[in-house]
């Protein structure tokens, strides 16, 4: 165990008195420091403890009897105390402190030891074959054994946890028990003899997989390169042997046996970590098929760059941290790149790499792997091999309970792990998967959502460690001490623990910040997240609006995300991404700031154009930049005026959404003429404006130089008074329209002051048909004797006054139409009927310069 999981239990609240007695005696000093620190450590046994380590001359052999049944600390104490009792002195030796003993108190040790041995056969034999006893000793111990198994034993009792030895043995009794090989063996000193001195016990003695690992190594050493050499193999990779067995033979053994241990999971850290670092290549790679090596020594075993083998055991283990995972997807070796991908701990990143290679093999790694990510499956469902595209389209697509029983039928176990990554698999096939004979695939199962919890429960059980530790981890019935202390390396028991309910909250924690996205995204959706975790992913701008759905937003959180997010909305550089989500936000001031944000793309733009909150709508319009069409189209529906208005304020004002607006019917008079005035108006809007039920859009579109004439000549006949003079005021209103304007007296002076009347015009305005026909009768009577009479003469008076009376209230028009520069002559004679002093002189000077002028001609 190692000493983090010991100092983490000594903490615990629920470790009982007994075991804390264990840990306050432990060989690590932080351990003891730890265990010594609780409150429910028995007083009695920190007394002692603090009287052997401060004043061991005090000790009784009592004192001493107890420190024996502790921890290796206070065990080591008693076997180097003088004043230890024999009889502790042999427990403590079983125990495996002998050498310690031997080192400590050699003389007495061996003496006592000896005399011992000489009575009691088992002690006998345990030194005859314990390995750490000195070599003289283990001698004397068997030359006393072998000449009294020539005797009677004698009646002596056996030592306290020694079982007396049988003197009379046969070969048949130990042939039946090496033939039973599905049982553990155990063997007596006479039945190790016998062994030792029979050839035939000895060849089927090598071929016993329990056989003791001793007996294991006198066969190989007798009869070397043998069957013993193969089952002393397997025995030291593969069983659960002690830790001093395994630790003795990383030190000492030849280079198969310290490959063969490399590889067992019992073998503690530090012989793993010698063998890391072993001379023989071959050692190293060895290290790298042990399920428990740590990321530490994968890393270092990833620098090796000359041994394929070696690169390739790393990239195949699970407990690989991902970025040496990540540039082992870049490796030269195809070999090495076919086990990233199969990796399950492997990152996106690698696997996006990956789905590049030129391996159909790898590809269809990639293609079946949980992690990954969903564009990469959509480029593999069309890749041109059909292997690849049929595993990525079991991916993506959705999988009916036919399709599923047929694709578990081609039995490729790329099939099966994308059907147990894959969310809709039918229950009936992952039911099927996790009876799958392949551990990778129940390991992969294990984490389905549509599994039964039965089902999963099942798992714990199961003999492969991965698929059981992967069920525990997601099992909520597991204790959360439990999980706890649960080993974390493999990806997919972090993506177990995320899930859990009931995992403890520093867990939590502690994954918040793992490198897969999606163990943290695990951990947001896990209700028993606790705040910090929820604050410590506030970064990842995906997981936000998961956060936002989790129960313990509110509050401190909600805050702090509020304030990093305004925070990145203001950043000059921020990407358009970035503030694509931060429009999501739930704070209306990081909305409005992003909508002024000059990076934020056109379609973020849309739906903010959309929200609730008028502020951000406003926002937008205040951007200096150009909105886009379908924005202004947005804004234009906006059913705020004032949003409305401010639209219709922007220089880059779209003319067709000028038409959008000029089709309200309902628009206010003031936008509609605003509308009217914009610099990027165009005839069409006018036509538009021209044409509306508000007379200040049609007076506006009147008043506008775009405005085509055809349109203002039917504007003269609007029933509006004010829309009627917006004509007069056009600076380029046509004579048509002048012409028009005629019918209605009261706008004479403006037609007669209007820079663009024409003569014509002017002829109309001032033009009377009495007159007009006295002037051809007058021009007649002229050629008549008649010109002189005096009847004429008061025809001419009477008619002429008349004209005049009439005239006189057009005096104004009259004189406007003098002073104007298109008059003509013929304008200037109807004018002329009416009798007033001011009148004469202007007509006077008026054709003096006419018949003075160069125009003269032009304008008569």
């Amino acid at each position: 165990m190692s000493t983090q999981t010991l100092l983490e239990e000594a903490a615990l609240p629920t470790t009982s008195p007994q075991r804390l007695s264990l840990l306050a005696s432990d060989s690590d000093p932080s351990v003891r420091a730890q265990a010594r620190l609780h409150p429910q450590c028995p007083p009695q046994v920190l007394s002692l403890l603090e009287l052997a380590e401060s004043s061991p001359e005090l000790l009784t052999p009592g004192h001493l009897e107890v420190l024996a049944t502790l921890g290796p600390s206070a065990q080591e104490l008693a076997a180097r105390h003088p004043h230890t009792p024999d009889q502790t002195l042999v427990a403590l030796g079983m125990r495996g402190l002998m050498p310690v003993i031997l080192n400590t108190q050699v003389s007495r040790a061996e003496q006592w030891f000896m005399q011992r041995a000489q009575q009691d056969f088992t002690l006998a034999q345990y030194l005859a074959q314990n390995r750490s006893v000195p070599w003289n000793l283990r001698r004397s111990a068997r030359r006393t054994y072998r000449v009294a198994a020539a005797t009677p034993l004698k009646a002596v009792a056996p030592a306290d946890g020694f079982t007396p030895a049988g003197a009379v043995v046969s070969a048949d009794s130990v042939r039946e028990k090496l033939r039973r090989r599905r049982e553990p063996i155990e063997l007596t000193l006479e039945e190790s003899l016998l062994i030792e001195n029979d050839v035939r016990l000895q060849r089927l003695a090598a071929r016993h997989p329990l056989l003791p690992v001793e007996l294991l190594v006198w066969l190989d050493q007798r009869f070397p390169h043998g069957q013993a050499r193969e089952t002393l193999l397997t025995r030291l990779a593969t069983h659960a042997l002690p830790a001093k067995t395994l630790l003795q033979f990383s030190r000492e053994g030849d280079w198969e046996e310290r490959a063969a241990v490399a590889r067992n999971p019992a073998l503690p850290e530090p012989g793993r970590e010698r063998l890391r670092d072993d001379a023989d290549w071959w050692v190293r790679a060895a290290v790298t098929e042990n399920p428990h090596a740590t990321p530490q020594d994968l890393q270092r075993l990833a620098q090796d760059t000359e041994h394929v083998t070696i690169r390739e055991g790393v990239a195949g283990h699970p407990n690989t941290p991902g970025e040496i995972l990540t540039r082992l997807a870049t490796d030269g070796e195809r070999a090495v790149r076919l086990q990233v991908a199969r990796n399950p701990s492997a990152p996106p990143e690698a696997l996006e790499y990956l789905a590049g290679d030129g391996g159909f093999m790898v590809r269809e790694a990639v293609a079946a792997h949980a992690l990954c990510p969903p564009a990469i499956l959509a480029i593999l469902a069309a890749d041109p091999n059909e292997r690849v595209r049929f595993v990525a389209r079991l991916r993506t697509g959705p999988i009916s309970e036919n399709a599923a029983t047929a694709a578990l039928a081609t039995r490729r176990r790329q099939v099966k792990l994308a059907l147990s990554a894959t969310p809709g698999t039918p229950r009936p096939a992952v039911e099927q998967l996790a009876r799958d004979r392949n551990p990778q695939v129940r390991a992969q199962v294990a984490l389905h959502p549509q599994l039964p919890d039965g089902t999963r429960r099942y798992l714990i059980s199961d003999p492969a460690p991965a698929v059981s530790l992967i069920a525990r981890a997601l099992d909520d019935e597991t204790p959360p001490d439990q999980l706890a202390f649960l080993p974390r390396h493999d990806a997919r028991v972090r993506q177990a623990l995320s899930r859990n309910p009931q995992a403890p909250e520093p867990v939590l924690d502690d994954l918040s910040e793992d490198p897969l996205l999606d163990v943290r995204l695990n951990v947001i959706l896990n209700p028993a997240a606790p705040g910090t975790a929820l604050k410590r992913r506030l970064v990842d701008q995906p997981l936000r609006p998961d956060i936002r759905r989790h129960p313990r937003y509110q509050g401190e959180v909600q805050d702090h995300l509020h304030q990093l997010e305004y925070d990145e909305a203001g950043q000059s550089d921020a990407t358009p991404d970035a503030l694509r989500l931060l429009a999501q936000s739930d704070a209306g001031k990081v909305r409005r700031r992003v909508a002024r944000h000059a990076n934020t793309p056109d379609d973020t733009l849309l739906l903010l154009a959309q929200d609730s909150d008028t502020d951000i709508r406003r926002a937008i319009l205040k951007r200096s930049q150009e909105l886009p069409y379908s924005l202004q189209r947005l804004l234009a529906d906006d059913a705020l005026p004032d949003i409305r208005s401010q639209l219709i304020l922007r220089p880059g004002l779209l003319p067709s959404v000028m038409l959008q607006l000029a089709a309200r019917a309902d628009e206010d008079e003031g936008q509609l003429v605003a509308v009217a005035q914009h610099a990027n108006v165009t005839p069409e809007v006018l036509t538009a404006l021209a044409r509306h039920a508000q007379s200040g859009a049609r007076r506006a579109a009147a008043e506008h130089p775009l405005t085509p004439a055809p349109l203002l000549v039917q504007l003269v006949n609007d029933p509006q008074d004010h829309v009627q003079r917006g004509v007069l005021r056009n600076p380029v209103c046509p004579p048509e329209a002048l012409m028009a304007l005629i019918r209605h007296p009261r706008l004479h002076l403006d037609i007669a002051q209007h820079p663009l009347a024409d003569g014509r015009v002017l002829e109309s305005l001032v033009y009377d048909g009495s007159y007009d026909r006295y002037i051809r009768v007058e021009r007649w009577v002229k050629t008549t004797p008649l010109w002189k009479t005096a009847p004429v003469e008061r025809w001419r008076r009477w008619m002429t006054s008349r004209a005049s009376q009439r005239a006189f209230a057009q005096r104004n028009v009259f004189m406007a139409v003098i002073e104007h520069e298109r008059v003509t002559l013929r304008a200037l004679r109807f004018i002329g009927r009416l009798n007033h002093p001011d009148i004469s002189p202007a007509i006077y000077r008026r054709r003096q310069q006419l018949s003075g002028g160069p125009s003269s001609e032009v304008s008569s």
